[in-house]
């Protein structure tokens, strides 16, 4: 890794909590992202809530700002929901985030997530396809659900407690990349994800929150893997981020055995 590289990582102006998990030579990032924290600010007063505490070209998609009298960048490379946490990715050259960019849209990176859910699916193993909703713009106008467009995740029970509540923690790899998608298909098959605001059971929301304590949506990027070809060189590149605690302090929650936010069984 040349030192450049590295001078360039270590003045990343990270966002609140914000962690740096891996890069490589080509100036590949991976951050993890806490929840509730903007993939970038949408105007100037938002940055305070961003992954990178600086200014965003929206156009180029890219953070900017000067370090040691020189101006650099930092290309997003795919985004993350507020309220979900986990790994997101950075390209610290404008060529590598198009190369990068094209692997996303052709999906040819693997993802997983994890995410509490309520009940669990009859079936422990499978493949969700849907075709999901898109608001678009016709003219000036904004038509609700105008686009239809394909979603496809598969999904893998990993556990289900007893005597708690009555939730899973489930395994999702989604093949496409939608917004909400996760949320959205889980939600469709009767499994909101605990803790979302806009497509889940919000008296179930209410419940966990009050004897647990947490209030977060329980959707995390766990890994992000994938394999691409820049200036010659072939790379893989891998990212993992563990479970944060909120998901094992919900799972684990007895009734009369397990008291507020930090408890164990």
């Amino acid at each position: 890794m040349s030192h450049c590289l590295s001078v360039q990582t270590e003045g990343l102006p990270f966002g609140k909590n914000v962690r740096l998990l891996g890069k490589n030579q080509d100036g590949l990032v991976a951050l993890e992202k806490p929840e509730n924290i903007l993939s970038h600010p949408n105007s100037e007063k938002d940055i305070r809530k961003s992954l990178l505490h600086t200014s965003y070209d929206l156009d180029g998609e890219f953070y900017f700002w000067e370090a040691a009298g020189e101006r650099r960048r930092a290309w997003l490379v795919n985004r993350l929901d507020s309220a979900t946490s986990g790994v997101i990715l950075l390209a610290l050259d404008g060529d590598l985030a198009e190369v990068v960019k094209k692997q996303f849209s052709g999906h040819h990176v693997n993802k997983v997530y994890y995410a509490v859910v309520r009940q669990s699916p009859s079936v422990p193993a499978g493949t969700w396809q849907d075709t999901l909703k898109k608001d678009v713009y016709r003219g000036n106008r904004l038509v609700k659900g105008g686009q239809r467009i394909p979603a496809k995740t598969r999904y893998q029970l990993v556990t289900r407690p007893k005597g708690g509540f009555p939730v899973s923690l489930l395994k999702l790899m989604p093949v496409t990349g939608r917004t909400h998608q996760l949320r959205v298909q889980c939600s469709q098959r009767g499994h909101p994800i605990v803790g979302d605001r806009t497509y889940g059971k919000f008296s179930f929301n209410r419940e966990v929150r009050a004897e647990t304590g947490v209030k977060r949506l329980l959707l995390h990027s766990a890994e992000t893997s994938l394999r691409y070809a820049f200036r010659g060189q072939a790379r893989e590149f891998r990212a993992e981020s563990p479970l944060p605690d909120s998901f094992q302090q919900v799972m684990r929650f007895r009734p009369g055995v397990t008291r507020g936010y930090g408890g164990g069984d």
